[in-house]
């Protein structure tokens, strides 16, 4: 003990003191005595910082780099609709059949959205095209089916006289032999409609009757009896429109 006291000079106590410091306390001395902002870019090493190393929402938008955040860096469900700015998803930004029915918002299919002969017959829903919704003079002949206007469908007093096409009176005698019945006819021209029939005998007597009248298409039929102990002809009058 002597020896080792005889030893312990200030020299000796100094220098194992530094010892000490440079292996094993450099580290907390060199944090203690590091002035405010001393440490810069320069002085931190590559990938230094890790993630235990940033502080709770430290990384601000400020922090971010352009294009920094791409797609596998954003989570499932993360950009909801507020994230989005106005105007930004256009057409292109939108996947084929993207947007379906329950993402169109009620009304919002104004007609500039609608494409020029988009909507088709099958489009409208029954009974949909209202009298409000044909333009004026809109339903024309064309438009119309065969057979389409009925009575019903006819105002009263809408069919005036420069509606009807012309009234043609088509006549034709026919011979009805002596003592018989016989049938006669008469025939409305091509494109003329059948609307009435007449007839008469061209030497009237008690002895010759008219029996029936009736007609098929355009054809005007009588079946008459000539009484008399001669011939006698008959005029069938097919009354024609065309």
């Amino acid at each position: 003990m002597k020896r080792i006291r005889k030893r312990l000079t200030y020299a000796n106590v100094m220098s194992t003191v530094a010892v000490f410091f440079a292996i094993g306390g450099a580290t907390a001395f060199a944090a203690n005595q590091l002035a405010k902002n001393s440490v810069g870019p320069n002085q931190i090493q590559q990938n230094a910082v890790r993630t235990g190393k940033i502080a709770h929402e430290a990384v601000q938008a400020g922090k971010l780099a352009q294009n920094a955040v791409t797609t596998n860096r954003l989570r499932n469900g993360a950009v909801s609709a507020e994230k989005i700015a106005a105007n930004t998803i256009g057409a292109q930004q939108l996947a084929n059949n993207g947007v379906t029915a329950n993402a169109i918002a009620n009304n919002a299919v104004t007609t500039p959205k609608i494409n020029k002969a988009a909507v088709t017959a099958e489009k409208l829903a029954a009974g949909s095209v209202i009298a409000e919704k044909l333009a004026a003079g809109a339903v024309t002949a064309g438009k119309l089916a065969n057979n389409a206007v009925a009575t019903a469908n006819i105002a009263d007093g809408a069919v005036t006289a420069a509606k009807l096409g012309a009234i043609n009176v088509r006549t034709t005698n026919n011979e009805i032999a002596a003592g018989t019945v016989g049938l006669a006819s008469s025939q409305c021209q091509s494109g003329e409609k059948l609307i009435g029939i007449g007839e008469a005998w061209s030497a009237p007597n008690n002895k010759n009757t008219i029996e029936a009248q009736f007609y098929l298409g355009t054809t005007a039929f009588v079946r008459a009896f000539n009484g008399n102990a001669t011939p006698a002809t008959l005029s069938v009058q097919a009354v024609c429109l065309g």
